[in-house]
């Protein structure tokens, strides 16, 4: 078992909004692995972990492949 993610503010701005609504999708695909997602997304764990901390804006395709990962349509 991975650690835990540090908690996030998503009033805190639109790069710690982004952050909480990747997470929203993982909790929402049944919580999968980093590595799990790492496989399909075709990104190392440490990116997917990255987009997901709310500390930088990830890039738009690294946003797709978290989405897709996850199942969901990554043009929403």
């Amino acid at each position: 078992m991975g650690r835990q993610e540090k908690p996030l503010d998503p009033e805190q701005g639109p790069v710690a909004r982004l952050a909480h609504d990747l997470r929203r999708l993982r909790r929402e695909a049944g919580g999968p692995t980093y590595a799990a997602m790492a496989r399909r997304a075709g990104y190392s764990v440490a990116t997917l972990s990255r987009a997901a901390a709310g500390e930088q804006l990830p890039s738009l395709p690294v946003v797709r492949a978290y989405a897709t990962a996850c199942g969901a349509d990554p043009e929403e």
